[in-house]
This record gives structure tokens, C-alpha cells and sequence, in this order.
């Protein structure tokens, strides 16, 4: 007979300066808070974070594996070397997101996500990867994405006015209707090899 994997569960706590060490397993956290924490190379394994904020937070190098994430308020945190797009579960209707504001997000994957018409225009983005993401209607306007790349996404409608320093590729991406300024925009013709005077 197989055994049951049995999961701590905690409803609506508040984890400050919480630090799980290098591994945090088999753990349900709904609308929970955690706040200043900092998770270096944490390995979080079966886990689920539903409705929860994380503010003032610092993780860097965290390995999810079989988590899922719903509804994150993200506020005022920093993220390095994170990988998200695991973290949707079965569930590709509902977001990993609920809120971004005021992070930094530097060397992130975001692969195969569900972010339709998220607003990221309180983030920061340097060398991150979206790969196979619905950003249709996403909110880039102003944002720094500093060397971030988007390869077969859906960006239609999608507004990046006034950001800078992105590489979208023009045959891989749909971008019926994304909106672009003038002179970022030509930065878009880079990879067709076409000689701009």
C-alpha cells in the first residue's frame, strides 16, 4: 500500500524573518504573510503557497519542484534565479500572480505561463526569459527589461511604451496590437537582419 504524503497546513499566520534552510517540504500556506525573509538556494518541494504576499523578501537560487502558486502578492521583494513557470500547477486557467509591485527580478525564467493582461508597470526585469508565455494585454509600459528576452509568447495587445532594452523576437512572437514608442522599437528590427541608416 502507498504511503500518503501528508501536508502541514497553515491558514492566515505570518512567517517574519521566517528562513527554511536548504529544504521546505510537503507545506500548504493559504493567505499567509511572509515578510523580510530571505531564502538562499532553498529547495521547496510539494508545496503551495494560495493567496499568500511575500513582502520585503529576498530569494535567491529557490528550486521549486511540484509546488504550486496562487494569487502572490509580491511587494517590495528582490528575485534572483527563480524559475515560476512550474509553480502553475494543473491549473493553467489561474495566475501564479495576483500583484507585482516594486520588485526586482534579475536572471528569471517565466516558461509557459498564464499571465494575460497582468500589469508588471511597478517591476524591474534584468536578464530574465519569458518562453512560451500568454502575455496578451500585459502591462510592460515603462518598465525596465534590461537585456529580457520573449521568445513565442502571445503579446497581442500587450503595452510596452516607454520600456527599454528588450529583445522580442518578431517571427516567433504574436504581436497583432502590442503597443511599442519610437526609438525602443527599432531595437525589434535587430534580429532580421536589416541595415537601418
Amino acid at each position: 500500500m502507498a504511503e500518503r504524503n501528508t501536508r502541514t497546513c497553515y491558514q492566515g499566520e505570518t512567517f517574519e524573518n521566517f528562513d527554511p534552510g536548504k529544504a521546505l517540504n510537503d507545506t500548504e500556506y493559504n493567505d499567509c504573510l511572509f515578510k523580510n525573509c530571505r531564502w538562499l538556494s532553498t529547495r521547496v518541494k510539494n508545496c503551495r503557497f494560495l493567496g499568500c504576499s511575500f513582502e520585503h523578501c529576498n530569494f535567491s537560487g529557490v528550486v521549486f519542484n511540484y509546488c504550486e502558486m496562487r494569487d502572490a502578492w509580491l511587494e517590495n521583494s528582490a528575485f534572483r534565479s527563480i524559475s515560476w513557470g512550474g509553480l502553475q500547477g494543473r491549473n493553467a486557467i489561474s495566475q501564479v500572480f495576483g500583484r507585482v509591485h516594486g520588485c526586482v527580478f534579475q536572471y528569471n525564467e517565466f516558461s509557459g505561463m498564464v499571465l494575460a493582461g497582468f500589469d508588471f508597470s511597478d517591476a524591474a526585469f534584468t536578464e530574465c526569459i519569458f518562453d512560451d508565455c500568454r502575455l496578451a494585454g500585459a502591462n510592460f509600459r515603462a518598465v525596465p527589461l534590461r537585456r529580457t528576452s520573449f521568445s513565442r509568447c502571445d503579446l497581442q495587445k500587450a503595452d510596452f511604451r516607454e520600456a527599454d532594452a528588450y529583445a522580442i523576437d518578431l517571427c516567433s512572437n504574436k504581436l497583432k496590437g502590442a503597443r511599442f514608442s519610437f526609438p525602443d522599437v527599432v531595437a525589434l528590427l535587430g534580429g532580421t537582419g536589416i541595415i537601418i541608416e
